[in-house]
């Protein structure tokens, strides 16, 4: 089967001075590139109150886009702590039914940053999404819901509309062991970090299915979904050499525009390029060659039927697009 590919919409000012109304144009000129270049999917974020990455809400960009595209549209991730997970079923339920099962929902706990605090269930939300989990998973699963843990409580409710039951109700991501084990016990699939290598993501994919054979799911490995930053250019050490300069900055400047719910001192940098050459590896890089390679080998270890990609990490609005524009070349030979 045909692996698809996710185009990922951060939305990034790239640390210019464009105004927000430009920083979205950008991204829509993204989508419709992609569109025009063989990707199969667009993805959305969600991240609050930094200049760096505009878009604040995944679910409204992800109906957007719907709209405006026949692609298919999915959220990395909506950030389930700063979300009521009923109100996100019944929005990812009308997304579903308007787009004709075109959207696919994607959840995670987000970083332990101050949205959480201003718009969500504060450090104890971040910590433990479980019960978010669990609500969110019998809502869309059962089409109904009863709240009766720690945080939330209420009596059972029908979800409205219905939500389709075209496939998994929603991807976890999953960075750590302890995620991807959640996720194997409600029988979802999973959304792997790309921060991670390729040989942890393949424990991480072991773990979870384990998890899922124990508590007596049958899951299809291609439901799982991997992402990394990528960047073609005309050699692979100026793609790394673009992702890794892109990733620094980003890194840089995010520690001095956000606000951490547990203060950390913002490296310099030096220290955030340092950082930033230990990910080298879990990038996807390099001429068109050498990233269909990367791809074909990543997704032949991993068993996944979606891969995200994330060209906005080479740092500046013409390496993403040059790399939108030539990823037709790229998945045409890593079929």
């Amino acid at each position: 089967m045909t692996t698809r590919y996710g185009l990922v919409l951060f939305t990034d000012s790239f640390g210019s001075d464009a105004g927000s109304r430009e920083v979205f144009e950008w991204a829509l000129d993204y989508a419709r590139e992609a569109e025009r270049h063989g990707w199969h999917e667009l993805w959305t974020t969600e991240h609050h109150f930094n200049t760096r990455a505009q878009n604040s809400s995944a679910l409204t960009m992800a109906a957007f886009l719907l709209g405006r595209t026949n692609l298919h549209v999915g959220t990395a991730v909506a950030v389930l702590p700063n979300h009521h997970p009923l109100a996100l079923a019944e929005q990812a339920a009308v997304l579903q039914h308007l787009s004709g099962d075109r959207f696919t929902l994607g959840v995670g706990r987000g970083q332990p940053l101050v949205d959480l605090e201003i718009l969500g269930t504060g450090p104890a939300g971040f910590r433990d999404i479980g019960e978010s989990v669990a609500l969110l998973d019998d809502a869309l699963r059962h089409g109904r819901a009863k709240g009766g843990g720690q945080r939330y409580r209420f009596d059972e409710v029908a979800v409205m509309p219905a939500p389709a039951r075209s496939g998994p109700p929603f991807a976890l991501a999953s960075s750590s062991a302890e995620s991807a084990r959640m996720a194997g016990e409600r029988g979802l699939p999973v959304l792997l970090s790309p921060f991670v290598d390729v040989g942890t993501k393949r424990a991480l994919l072991d773990e979870h299915a384990a998890a899922a054979a124990d508590c007596g799911h049958q899951l299809d490995p291609r439901d799982n979904i991997d992402s990394a930053y990528f960047a073609v250019a005309d050699d692979t050490p100026a793609a790394r050499e673009l992702l890794t300069t892109g990733i620094a900055q980003l890194n840089h400047q995010l520690a001095r525009l956000v606000t951490p719910l547990v203060p950390r001192p913002a490296p310099t940098a030096e220290q955030a390029r340092a950082e930033a050459a230990k990910l080298a590896d879990c990038h996807v890089a390099g001429d068109v060659a050498d990233c269909a390679a990367q791809l074909a080998d990543r997704t032949a270890t991993l068993g996944v039927g979606r891969v995200l990609l994330m060209p906005e990490g080479a740092g500046s609005r013409a390496a993403t697009l040059n790399t939108i524009r030539r990823a037709r070349e790229v998945f045409t030979r890593a079929a």
